[in-house]
């Protein structure tokens, strides 16, 4: 008997819920990190002689016991990760793994984000909405049509991710010679800034591609995009998305930062999840709205049969033309929306899986 094709039993949609649903628990639950206290030890038994009267000293020594009463329990700092050497590779598996849980979470709004970005301008200078991007893709495709390309798009962020959080703890480590005690901002901000050239040339091929089946209006695959591209293709626009990254890395970094530390327990080192996660979106959103304008000249150079095609430059004068300033920051709320929830649940997974590895090593 012949039997039929296997199929891959669950949807796009069934995907991310159970995700999203998958991560809420793990962070509702103390199994994996549990909170970390000093316990005291037990009191000990201080004998002490009671100054005895003439008449105790014909009797018997009067001996008192005394216990102390126990100085209160404090809840100890977390372990910092800096006072164990984890190594790069096992840092960049716990950001690419942090990064797919983020990535597959907001997956539906970075496809709006990018739609709108691509929506040509009408003769009035404005551009399709939100909701009217909503409405052509569910119309067109069907609610699936949210999650084109989430499969492709989840497995290039692997690299991706690994490298921005990975690379960029492990160079934070190097440069302030693995004591975060002695680290400043500039060692801050020339680790975002390295962190952004090595990820530009290793995952430029991986975002046009990611772009091309976001924006494709036919069905389109992974190995049909590459073939569109070529090898020189794949890393069309780099220019421009490294001029975006650099900043965004020093924004985006320095920024969580400085706003972790701010909401850190100054007395026990502690940060909740909570405020770990805030501090990852607020900064997610400020550096996402700083980077707007060059994603936005970056997305219409990598575009599918995109007419852009004489530089970055040329590219922002027409963009300037059509529209004036208003189109260089269009998509900015869709691209917070995206970037913000995006980043603080990847931090919040890197830092969970990093306190974990500290405990192990």
């Amino acid at each position: 008997l012949s039997r039929a094709p296997w199929t891959w039993p669950f949807s796009p949609l069934q995907i991310h819920f159970l995700t999203t649903q998958s991560f809420c628990i793990f962070i509702s639950t103390n199994r994996l990190v549990p909170s970390m206290e000093l316990r005291s030890p037990a009191p000990s038994l201080d004998v002490v002689f009671a100054s005895p009267s003439p008449a105790a000293i014909k009797r018997r020594r009067t001996v008192a016991i005394t216990t102390p009463t126990p100085a209160p329990v404090r809840a100890a700092a977390a372990v910092s990760p800096a006072t164990v050497h984890i190594p790069l590779w096992q840092k960049m598996a716990v950001g690419g793994v942090a990064g797919v849980v983020g990535t597959v979470s907001v997956f539906p709004i970075d496809l709006i984000k990018t739609r709108v970005q691509l929506a040509p301008s009408t003769a009035a200078g404005t551009s399709m909405g939100i909701t009217t991007v909503v409405m052509d893709v569910c119309s067109r495709y069907g609610l699936s049509g949210l999650y084109r390309g989430m499969p492709a798009t989840a497995l290039a962020t692997l690299p991706e991710k690994a490298i921005k959080l990975g690379v960029n703890d492990y160079l934070r480590d190097v440069f302030c010679g693995h004591d975060r005690s002695r680290e400043t901002t500039k060692h801050q901000m020339a680790a975002g800034a390295c962190t952004a050239v090595v990820q530009v040339l290793a995952t430029n091929p991986l975002e046009i591609v990611k772009l091309r089946l976001q924006s494709a209006d036919t069905p389109l695959t992974p190995i049909q995009a590459i073939r569109e591209l070529g090898p020189r293709g794949l890393y069309k626009g780099s220019s421009v998305t490294l001029i975006r990254d650099v900043p965004y890395n020093i924004i985006f970094f320095l920024s969580y930062i400085k706003i972790k530390n701010a909401l850190t327990d100054e007395e026990t080192g502690h940060c909740s999840r909570q405020r770990i996660l805030g501090s990852g979106v607020l900064a997610g959103m400020l550096a996402a709205f700083a980077g707007t304008p060059c994603d936005v000249v970056k997305s219409r150079i990598q575009a599918r049969d995109s007419i852009y095609n004489n530089g970055a430059i040329d590219c922002a004068k027409r963009l300037y033309g059509e529209g004036g300033l208003g189109v260089f920051f269009r998509g900015a709320v869709p691209r917070m929306a995206v970037q913000g929830p995006l980043y603080g649940i990847a931090l919040l997974s890197f830092e969970l899986q990093t306190q974990y590895l500290s405990r192990q090593h």
